[in-house]
């Protein structure tokens, strides 16, 4: 069996990464939420792969069955260079080599500018972190939007691990095996398409059941077309919030992290009101009062905020 990195590169891509910019403490955020089966974070090697569905690029379920592969991006001085193996050779087309590009800048959020951030909140003492600079910090984007939505109604009021060990049970049960060309111990499957979440039995992975039914009506929306995640901030909030089960901390959340919103702010956040006072935590309400100074950049205060709480 070939190690992914010596099976055929369908696809590469380099980029500059504007500083000041905190690349570990992005990769920090995703290794601890990272997917068993499906990615491997290195935070000290500045490495971050995972598992991909190539025919998930296009827009709708694919025509011609998946196509799988890894992906693996490495970060070194001021540049970020990434590459797709897959087992089948041949470059990827050239629309969906842009696709890869345009994930890849939400992914890392590599349009940031980090003078407007420093502008817009280097004067807030409540964002304070550990002396860095707030110029530095990045929003922890998404690879594919559908993923990030599940993982956020699975993360419904339940810790960062609980919502992890939740989305590898739904990985191990409806996600795609990868061929024997590229697996290995870290990287045995891709996350489920909307058609897989849907049709699965929610229940067995362990949910309740009226997350197990907020889920499976969000798989079935995003699947029919009903619900398009590429659509505007503000109509993918109000069509998540129209599903019974998703409230406005999910929509903000996927706001956030999915649709690349700079302004998106989960004010009920636990983590976030712990982050303003531990043994007195604001209230949602207050919270988003507060926020309201760090407009339009309220998601990036929400990363240092959970940067503050966590020590980082």
């Amino acid at each position: 069996m070939l190690p992914p990195w010596m099976s055929p590169v369908v696809c590469s891509f380099e980029a500059s990464c504007r500083r000041p910019f905190d690349v570990r403490g992005l990769l920090e955020f995703f290794a601890v939420r990272a997917l068993p089966g499906v990615e491997v974070v290195d935070a000290e090697k500045l490495v971050y792969r995972r598992t991909v569905d190539l025919a998930r690029l296009s827009p709708g379920p694919p025509e011609d069955g998946p196509r799988l592969g890894i992906l693996r991006v490495d970060f070194g001085g001021s540049r970020l260079s990434a590459e797709v193996h897959a087992t089948a050779s041949g470059r990827l087309e050239s629309h969906l080599e842009d696709e890869v590009e345009r994930r890849l800048r939400g992914l890392f959020d590599l349009e940031a500018n980090p003078d407007a951030i420093r502008s817009g909140l280097s004067r807030a003492p409540e964002l304070a972190s550990g002396g860095r600079s707030p110029a530095s910090v990045r929003i922890p984007g998404a690879w594919c939007r559908f993923e990030t939505a599940v993982r956020a109604v699975l993360g419904q009021q339940i810790s960062v691990a609980g919502a992890r060990t939740l989305a590898g049970r739904l990985v191990a049960a409806a996600g795609r095996e990868l061929p024997a060309g590229l697996r290995r111990p870290g990287f045995e499957r891709t996350f489920p398409g909307p058609e897989q979440v849907a049709s699965h039995d929610l229940p067995t992975i362990g949910l309740p059941g009226s997350r197990a039914r907020a889920l499976g009506d969000l798989a079935s929306e995003v699947s029919t077309g009903a619900l398009r995640l590429d659509a505007g901030p503000h109509e993918v909030r109000r069509r998540l919030l129209d599903i019974k089960g998703i409230g406005p901390w999910t929509a903000e959340y996927v706001a956030m992290r999915a649709l690349g919103d700079c302004d998106a702010f989960p004010a009920s956040d636990l983590g976030l009101r712990k982050a303003i006072d531990r043994d007195q935590p604001p209230s949602a309400a207050e919270l988003e009062a507060m926020a309201e100074a760090w407009r339009p950049l309220r998601a990036y205060a929400a990363i240092l905020l959970w940067r503050r709480a966590s020590g980082g």
